[in-house]
C-alpha cells in the first residue's frame, strides 16, 4: 500500500504504539515518507476522530497507550472518507446507470452503521447538496484516459506546446510523459524530455501530441541535470521542479479571518499576532503564488521571502502603469 495512505500512516503509527517504542510526528513522517505536518494530522485523528487513547510522553518525547490492552479495531470511516462518498454520489448523478448509484448507496449504508449523527439515507442527503462539475468535467476534454494511458505504457511522442506566458511561438519537444497532476482547474503533466530536463506542462496548452515509434538515441540528448523529480508537486502549485521554500504571508484584519478558513496548502502553519494572521506553508516562487498573493488586496502586510515580494512588485508596476494610462 502506497506510504502517502492515512491507513497505511494509521497502522505503522498503531505498531509503534504496540511496540511501546514511543512514536512521534516527526518517527512517523521519517517512516512514511510524509510531512510531519502530515503525519501530526494522522496522529490528531487517530486519537480525536478514532477514539485512539494515547498521550504524549514527554521524558520519552513520544505517544503511548494509556490502556495498555486496547485492542485496535478495523478504522471505521472518517470525516474525509464520508466527505469523499457524498462527493462520488454527486459525481455518479452525472451517469446514466442506476446501478452505479444503487451501489454507491449500499456502501454509504455499510459505512455509516452505528453512527446516529449522520442519517444513513443517501438519496435524501444528496438533495440538500450540490456540487459545481465543470472542472472536473474539463478533464474530459483534454482527453485524460488518453494522457494516463501514454504515461502508463511508457510512450514515446512529440508534443506541440505553447505556453502564452513564456513562448512567442510553437516549441516541440519529444519524450514520455511520467504522471498527470489536477490543481486549482489545471491539469498539469511531467514531461521527460529526451534532450532537456524533466518539465511540467499545462496539458491546456498542447495544441497536439504525435505518437511515435522511438525516442531518439541516447547520444543525441544534451548533458543536463535538470530539477529534482521528487520536487515537482510540492509547494503551491506546479512550476518547474523547483524545490520549496518557505511561503510567509502576513494578511491583517477584517480579511485575516475570511482567509483563516480557507486551506491554501496541505502543510500550511497558521498564528495569529492579535488581529493579523501569519500563514507559512511550503512554497515555489511563481506567477500563481504572486496572484494568489494579489488577491488579497490592501489586506497584505508582509511577503516573503524576497523572490515571491519581487514577483508581486513586477505585477503591481505593471497594473499601476495601466491604471496611469486609462485615468
Amino acid at each position: 500500500m502506497d506510504s502517502s495512505t492515512f491507513l497505511k500512516r494509521s497502522l505503522t503509527f498503531q505498531s509503534e504504539l504496540k511496540k511501546n517504542s514511543f512514536p512521534n510526528a516527526f518517527t512517523l513522517a521519517e517512516t512514511c515518507g510524509c510531512s510531519r505536518s502530515t503525519a501530526m494530522r494522522t496522529i490528531d485523528r487517530l486519537r480525536y476522530e478514532f477514539g485512539v487513547p494515547i498521550e504524549y510522553d514527554e521524558s520519552n518525547r513520544g505517544y503511548y497507550l494509556t490502556n495498555p490492552e486496547y485492542s485496535f479495531a478495523l478504522l471505521p470511516p472518517g470525516r474525509d472518507e464520508l466527505v469523499a462518498m457524498i462527493l462520488l454520489s454527486e459525481m455518479a448523478g452525472l451517469v446514466d446507470n442506476s446501478g452505479l448509484r444503487d451501489s454507491i448507496s449500499s456502501l454509504w449504508t455499510q459505512l455509516t452503521l452505528g453512527r446516529s449523527d449522520i442519517d444513513h439515507d443517501l438519496e435524501q442527503l444528496r438533495k440538500k447538496f450540490s456540487s459545481e462539475t465543470t472542472s472536473i468535467a474539463k478533464l474530459a476534454d483534454v482527453d485524460l484516459l488518453g494522457l494516463l494511458s501514454l504515461c502508463h505504457r511508457g510512450q514515446p511522442v512529440e508534443v506541440t506546446y505553447r505556453s502564452p506566458w513564456r513562448h512567442e511561438e510553437d516549441r516541440e519537444y519529444v519524450g514520455t510523459f511520467e504522471r498527470l497532476h489536477y490543481s486549482d482547474g489545471i491539469l498539469y503533466a511531467l514531461f521527460d524530455d529526451c534532450r532537456k530536463r524533466r518539465i511540467v506542462l499545462n496539458v491546456s496548452f498542447i495544441r497536439d501530441i504525435r505518437e511515435v515509434p522511438e525516442l531518439p538515441p541516447k547520444a543525441d540528448a544534451v548533458p543536463s541535470p535538470g530539477p529534482a523529480k521528487e520536487y515537482w508537486l510540492e509547494g503551491y502549485g506546479v512550476w518547474s521542479g523547483a524545490k520549496p521554500e518557505t511561503i510567509e504571508i502576513a494578511i491583517g484584519a477584517p480579511a485575516s479571518r475570511y482567509y483563516a478558513a480557507q486551506t491554501w496548502h496541505s502543510d500550511q502553519e497558521d498564528t495569529w499576532d492579535g488581529d493579523t494572521l501569519i500563514r507559512r506553508f511550503p512554497g515555489i516562487p511563481s506567477p500563481e503564488l504572486a496572484r494568489r498573493v494579489l488577491s488579497l488586496g490592501r489586506y497584505v502586510l508582509r511577503i516573503r521571502p524576497d523572490t515571491v515580494l519581487e514577483l508581486v512588485r513586477e505585477d503591481v508596476e505593471t497594473l499601476a502603469g495601466l491604471v496611469a494610462k486609462q485615468r
